[in-house]
């Protein structure tokens, strides 16, 4: 999502030059809808905040652990409906922590978690790491933007969400694309505390492992969508393999930031909707709902950079999202329980990845043996050159000092002194030699390769 000059969208956003008569078009047509839509809404919400006084009333911890997470299930039946129209913006930073049983988390583990977490920010746990990519998110959008009026806060705000997660779950720390997913929720004016709250719902319940390192996670969800290619939509995954497009190397972005980095933000927040009141399965019924709105023309491509392109720019004028989700919802209804289907696959993942780094360890211990063996036949012939050299040098030295009339002891320091300017030399020889070498690359496509260019530089 572009976010400087030009026309903007509702929340912020520049809407690209040429799609900006598509934009316009598309807001005409839902102007209605969304009146309609929102006193709908606006009757649900009073009806679920009337049911949160029962949880005020809690007189213990355990009963209000239990009253919310009754209300967050009762929510989820409740709007299980609504949410494929699409929550109103206005209800949103209301409706979201909800969704994701925020009321839960905070009572399970403490109103005091996240005020304290806000502390330590602000002292030696400050961490410097994630500020690189704060002024990387988004840049330009107003809120995010220093030069703006309310940049500065915007992203002092971004920083503090990061910062505490990464203090409060230090086994994930801070990774790329959680700034855009926490960016995307201040954006919407979730407060602060609550997107504490949802980042770690989503690194726990929506995309558990991956975030932290290895990153088997992704590695999963990647080998998963491409099952669920082969499975209902096998025509299209035959072809772009024969393209030689790994269909988990597009979705891998859409997985680790929830479609962010691209589409539109309306779309991205109507997928979110479903999500947070569905869970993950939502996020592989959009993937094939995308490359199912795309089908015919990528069995049209003839080769891998002409089939990105076309999802890439199909990614950006994405402003339809009720044919995405009435794709998504009804053509691949019955995908499976997603995180039985996780389950299933993480132990053969972790089980490759294991056998990677064996190789890899197997392949680095070969290279030192094959370097030991270097050095020693590299200082042998170094060290014998250097003896015969001091041998003739003493001789020499013996045979000049006897001629001058020299005593014994003099003859004696001064073969030390010679032997002593010996031992230097080999000591630098050998430092010189035995200093470590650069680090083996990891070949593409490797199991530590994709966790490496994934932390580096594969969320956008």
């Amino acid at each position: 999502m572009a976010s400087i000059g030009g026309t903007c969208d509702e929340f912020g956003f520049s809407v690209d030059e040429e799609l900006v008569d598509a934009y316009r078009q598309h807001q005409l047509r839902m102007a209605d809808k969304r009146v309609e839509m929102r006193e709908q809404w606006r009757v649900l919400i009073s009806e679920i905040k009337e049911k949160n006084q029962v949880i005020e009333q809690a007189t213990s911890q355990q009963e209000r652990i239990r009253l919310a997470g009754e209300k967050t299930r009762e929510v989820r039946r409740i709007l299980k409906g609504p949410v494929v129209n699409g929550i109103p913006t206005e209800f949103r930073p209301y409706a979201w922590p909800l969704l994701c049983g925020v009321e839960k988390a905070r009572a399970a583990r403490g109103e005091h978690v996240f005020p304290t977490l806000l502390q330590r920010c602000e002292g030696a746990d400050r961490n410097q790491e994630l500020e690189l990519d704060l002024d990387r998110t988004f840049p330009g959008h107003p809120l995010l933007d220093k030069e703006s009026a309310y940049g500065v806060e915007g992203v002092a705000s971004l920083h503090r969400v990061l910062n505490s997660y990464a203090l409060y779950n230090p086994a994930v720390g801070y990774c790329q694309s959680m700034n855009f997913i926490v960016g995307i929720l201040l954006i919407m004016d979730v407060e602060e505390e609550d997107a504490f709250w949802m980042i770690s719902h989503i690194s726990d319940s929506v995309l558990p492992n991956h975030f932290a390192p290895p990153m088997l996670g992704a590695q999963v969800d990647n080998k998963l969508f491409a099952i669920l290619m082969r499975r209902h939509l096998p025509e299209l995954a035959g072809h772009l393999e024969s393209i030689g497009l790994d269909a988990g190397m597009v979705c891998g972005q859409w997985f680790l930031c929830i479609f962010c980095n691209r589409m539109p933000c309306e779309t991205v927040c109507r997928i979110w909707d479903v999500v947070f009141c569905k869970g993950p399965t939502v996020i592989f019924q959009v993937a094939l709902g995308i490359f199912k709105l795309c089908q015919d023309s990528l069995l049209a491509c003839d080769d891998m950079g002409q089939a990105i392109h076309l999802l890439r720019a199909f990614e950006t004028s994405l402003f339809d999202s009720d044919a995405l989700l009435e794709c998504a919802m009804l053509q691949f209804s019955a995908i499976g329980d997603v995180s039985k289907l996780r389950e299933d696959l993480l132990p053969q993942v972790r089980k490759e990845y294991q056998e990677h780094r064996k190789r890899m360890e197997a392949y680095r211990m070969q290279e030192n043996i094959k370097k030991g063996k270097d050095l020693l036949k590299s200082v042998g012939g170094r060290l014998s050159e250097m003896g015969h050299g001091l041998g003739a040098a003493l001789s020499q030295e013996v045979k000049e000092r006897r001629d001058g009339g020299k005593g014994q002891g003099e003859l004696l320091n001064a073969a030390k002194a010679k032997g002593a300017g010996w031992f230097t030399s080999a000591s630098s020889l050998f430092s010189s030699l035995t200093a470590p070498g650069p680090q083996v690359p990891l070949a593409e496509g490797t199991a530590e390769g994709k966790e490496l260019g994934a932390r580096e530089g594969g969320r956008e």
